[in-house]
Formats: structure tokens, C-alpha cells, sequence
């Protein structure tokens, strides 16, 4: 069992897989600010993501509130529809 941890471990930390994450963050990073401009918002996407313990992620998020909305702002949902559009592709 330990020798398949370390193998999945070594592979999730592999430069193939860390280009994959970032390339399918990346694009829907751009996606996300391609529609926040179309809609006139002042906000933009950013990628993050490595875990404490190597396990590499990306992440992309946006400042504001514009995803979910609130009482004075409508919900968009700028990284919805970026994810679904990218996903799509």
C-alpha cells in the first residue's frame, strides 16, 4: 500500500500534471475576465494552489460578490459560466 501512495503521490506532483491544472485554470481565468469586462465590472480572476503537503490544485477565484450576488447586487455568476464555457470546449 505504501508503494501505490507514493506512486499516486508522485505522479499528482509530476510537471505534466501541474501543466494540466494550470492550463485548464488559465483558460478559464481569461474566460472569467472576458465576461466581467463584456458586463463592465472592474474585477478580475486569479489562480492559486498548492497545498501545504505538495498536493498541487488550481483554484480560480474573483474579488466581489458578483457570483452569488447580494441585496444590492445582482448574482452573475462570472465563474460559473467561465467554467461551463471552458468545460465545454
Amino acid at each position: 500500500m505504501a508503494g501505490s501512495y507514493q506512486f499516486a503521490r508522485q505522479v499528482m506532483q509530476s510537471p505534466g500534471v501541474r501543466r494540466s491544472l494550470d492550463k485548464v485554470a488559465d483558460r478559464v481565468a481569461a474566460e472569467a475576465n472576458r465576461l466581467a469586462r463584456a458586463q463592465g465590472l472592474g474585477v478580475a480572476a486569479r489562480v492559486d494552489g498548492t497545498r501545504p503537503k505538495g498536493r498541487p490544485y488550481a483554484r480560480v477565484s474573483m474579488t466581489g460578490s458578483q457570483e452569488w450576488g447580494t441585496h444590492t447586487e445582482p448574482r452573475r455568476r462570472i465563474l460559473g459560466q467561465a467554467a461551463a464555457s471552458v468545460r465545454g470546449r
